[in-house]
């Protein structure tokens, strides 16, 4: 659901920039495939059907349980339940699809973050010109998504007390994947520089000090610590490694990252090529607006998924608790030697 939300709220943006929504129309009739913008719209209209696919379908048992129980508005339920009565016919072909699903969106996630790394790749712009631009968006996509998850997570956990369904082991191993990706962002954010300051560029060098040290260092190095020294300190160690620490290091993350794309788009474009004095970028009022704005219908959208359908899995929860003891002693059993009966390991698992 994040992920739909997002990318209804960026694939709306191009649009609010424009100033000139009409000419979004230019991209169907005089698009040129040569243009990663044309891309872009592809890759970003894909995903958004992907995932949204992918968050339905596994919806549909769940949906059937609130038509059964005449959850209003049941018209709603009846028509997106799609006459599910969870036959075991049913059942397969779900889980057959979902199984598609779930390999066909990871290439486009992929290529929807690398082609927007094109729109700045492709270009000849010191600081943008990078070979490293289209797994350095991808890591970071991955890094700031797990983040933002995680939020989401403790944010709805406490809220509405769902501490035996959202357990400390979910966020356990989210927070160790979350600290792998901060490493992976720190070696490819160390490999983009190291690889600028040894060509020695001097469009490059301008926009290389100007992070380091000009106007945009109090953002770049904000950057670091918010993506890397916070997120290492917190979860690195067991005792930190807890919820309250996963909440303060997904959140220094998320501003992190955001702190990343300013320091990617404004540094460039405000140290020209041409011999003119460096400039000074200071959002205007118009422009917090749109981007509080985005975040209230962040917000607003998440709220108004959790008022009508369930934020966790009803069907797949009852599903665990009649087969999982089963299918766990019989994998235990395969794994043991022949004398240990599957009757004494049924009982282990139960207690």
């Amino acid at each position: 659901m994040i992920t739909a939300i997002v990318l209804l709220i960026g694939a709306f943006h191009p649009v609010i920039d424009l100033g000139r929504p009409e000419r979004m129309l230019n991209i169907f009739t005089s698009g040129r495939l040569q243009s990663p913008l044309l891309w872009d719209v592809t890759s970003i209209t894909a995903y958004f059907t992907a995932s949204t696919i992918y968050l339905y379908l596994p919806m549909i048992p769940d949906i059937a349980i609130m038509r059964d129980r005449g959850v209003k508005p049941r018209w709603l339920y009846e028509i997106l339940a799609w006459g599910w009565t969870g036959t075991e016919h049913q059942h397969k072909v779900l889980n057959r699809a979902i199984n598609i699903l779930m390999v066909m969106v990871i290439p486009i996630a992929v290529s929807v973050h690398t082609v927007i790394s094109y729109i700045f790749a492709m270009t000849v712009q010191p600081g943008w010109h990078s070979t490293i631009f289209g797994p350095y968006f991808v890591v970071g996509a991955i890094f700031s998504g797990i983040a933002a998850l995680l939020i989401v997570m403790i944010a709805f956990r406490k809220a509405y007390r769902l501490e035996n369904y959202l357990r400390e082991i979910h966020f356990t191993y989210l927070s160790k994947l979350l600290l792998i990706m901060s490493i992976f962002w720190f070696y490819f954010t160390f490999s983009e520089y190291l690889t600028t300051y040894y060509g020695n560029e001097p469009a490059e060098m301008r926009v290389f000090f100007n992070k380091f040290s000009g106007t945009a260092a109090p953002y770049f190095w904000a950057m670091v610590v918010c993506n890397f020294i916070i997120p290492v300190i917190l979860l690195s160690n067991a005792k930190t490694r807890k919820i309250p620490g996963i909440l303060i290091a997904s959140i220094a993350i998320v501003i992190g990252m955001w702190l990343e794309r300013l320091t990617i788009v404004v540094p460039t474009l405000a140290n020209p090529r041409l011999p003119y004095p460096e400039g000074v970028y200071i959002p205007s009022l118009t422009e917090w607006s749109i981007f509080i704005g985005c975040i209230c219908t962040f917000i607003l959208g998440f709220m108004m998924f959790a008022k009508y359908f369930p934020i966790i899995s009803i069907w797949e929860i009852q599903e665990g608790r009649e087969t999982s003891v089963k299918e766990v002693a019989h994998r235990l059993k395969s794994y043991l030697p022949d004398d240990q009966s599957e009757e004494s390991l049924e009982k282990v698992l139960t207690k």
